[in-house]
């Protein structure tokens, strides 16, 4: 036992060894650097390099960083293992990181996640990025992927639709190909960072699509907006779901304008002026009451397949999904775009999809395949202007239990076959007015509409999916 100890002892003594070399290597090394980009004409500087050389240059620093940094990572687990952090008084590893790299909290905390999840669920990204292969930007998303044991999982697993069956010498039928991880990492290394990026996200929807409606579900359970009033004026905080962020910053982009001549205000100057004069514009014009018009909210984009898909997907049981709608089909289907927000990078929710697929206006726009646009078609309302106005003359407000929203908070809702996935008719019998608020209830939780008449008054009765009447 202790020739084993000793053993153990000098082997650590030659990494602690190596690592030091290591550490002066680079310390020489960003020496030269940096003593040629001083400027200092004694020992020649930048400037009196060509551009090629300097342009090859620049671009193998960044390499050399992004493996540096990479390495960096690869140290952090160890040190949180170890644990002698604790003995320095640091309630967690990343607390005590942020104070012995001076780094902010937020970084300390993403970048002791990023070496973990390295260590722990990314073997080929880590040595890809060790290697250079990979950039700091690739590690992060393909970080990103991993936020559910199902996306962990099927970045270690086969990737569906890319294995091939051989047969070996004696006959038998062979499978290889890569794990999901090494299928992204291939795109990495092939396609630019944006493309990459869309590609990371498009695998973990569909992988674990619940995983990005546990994320929706937290953020609007996180959301609020105060006005605390002191003195000269009032603090605003809060926090918006991107969905509500969107349409707030586009009614405010749609006030302000571009600045008039002397205008030299800051642009968040402008932006308070700007949300109160929204308030002002609705208040004065009275868009706060009753009306049947049609109110600009804000952009999805989606490819049609997608759209039929996840609303015909609706109030599918997980528990006994059909054979066409599972996870291999779901990562193949590469034609079936997930939508997401104008100039948003996120990916859409499925719920709230469907939910803003019930009452918006669709306009197709066909594509050519090296991306020119072929067609444009009109833009059309799932429900138009004479039944709105009918469906809100009828249940005056919210028509849920004990709601009275007004017409002006309400979208209308294809209450008893939706649109789409149960070729439900655009009529006054399949409409029903529910505030944004129960709209979205009555999606996201399976509750059925029906229309009923009660001692000859009619009404909307609502069940849940236990089959008990809402009242």
């Amino acid at each position: 036992m202790a020739t084993q100890t000793s053993e153990q002892s000098g082997l650590s003594r030659t990494s602690a060894q190596r690592l030091a070399e290591a550490i002066s290597l680079l310390q020489q090394g960003v020496e030269l650097l940096t003593d040629l980009a001083s400027d200092d004409a004694t020992n020649g500087c930048l400037r009196d390099v060509d551009f090629d050389t300097l342009a090859a240059a620049e671009r193998e620093i960044r390499r050399l960083e992004s493996r540096e940094a990479a390495a960096r990572l690869c140290i952090l687990p160890v040190l949180d293992t170890d644990g002698q952090w604790a003995l320095q008084g640091a309630r967690s590893f990343p607390a005590w990181l942020k104070v012995h790299d001076d780094v902010p909290e937020g970084q300390a905390k993403r970048e002791c996640r990023q070496g973990r999840t390295l260590r722990d669920h990314l073997p080929a990204t880590k040595t890809a990025a060790l290697a250079g292969v990979v950039s700091g930007e690739h590690v992060s998303a393909l970080v990103g992927v991993c936020t559910s044991e199902a996306r962990t999982t099927a970045l270690a697993a086969p990737m569906p639709g890319a294995q091939t069956t051989t047969l070996d010498t004696e006959g038998n039928e062979v499978t290889s190909g890569p794990s999901g991880e090494e299928y992204l990492l291939d795109h990495a290394i092939r396609f630019r960072l944006p493309h990459f990026t869309r590609l990371t996200k498009h695998f973990a929807h569909r992988v674990d699509p619940e995983a990005d409606e546990r994320g929706y579900r937290d953020a609007k359970a996180r959301e609020f907006f105060d006005i605390g009033f002191t003195l000269g004026g009032a603090q605003v905080t809060g926090f918006l779901t991107e969905e509500h962020a969107i349409t707030l910053n586009a009614a405010i982009k749609s006030i302000m304008g571009p600045p008039a001549a002397g205008d030299d205000r800051r642009p968040t100057q402008r932006r308070a002026q700007a949300l109160a004069d929204l308030a002002r514009i609705a208040l004065d014009n009275g868009h706060i009451g009753t009306g049947a018009s049609v109110r600009p909210h804000l952009t999805v984009t989606v490819s049609w397949t997608e759209l039929q898909q996840q609303i015909a997907t609706a109030g599918i049981n997980p528990d006994t999904e059909p054979e066409h709608f599972n996870q291999a089909q779901r990562l193949l289907a590469l034609t079936r775009t997930p939508a997401s927000f104008e100039n948003s990078t996120g990916v859409l929710p499925d719920s709230l999809l469907r939910r803003i697929a019930c009452d918006s206006e669709i306009q197709r726009i066909v594509f050519g395949p090296d991306g020119q646009v072929l067609n444009i078609g009109r833009r059309k309302r799932t429900i138009k202007g004479h039944l709105r106005r009918a469906v809100i003359a009828r249940d005056r407000h919210c028509a849920y239990p004990n709601c009275y929203e007004p017409p002006s908070r309400c979208e209308v809702h294809h209450a008893v076959r939706h649109w789409a996935a149960h070729n439900g008719e655009t009529s006054t019998d399949n409409a029903a007015l529910l505030c944004w608020h129960h709209h979205d209830h009555v999606d996201e939780t399976g509750i059925t509409m029906q229309w009923t008449v009660t001692n000859g008054i009619g009404h909307w009765e609502f069940t849940n999916r236990h089959g008990q009447t809402i009242i």
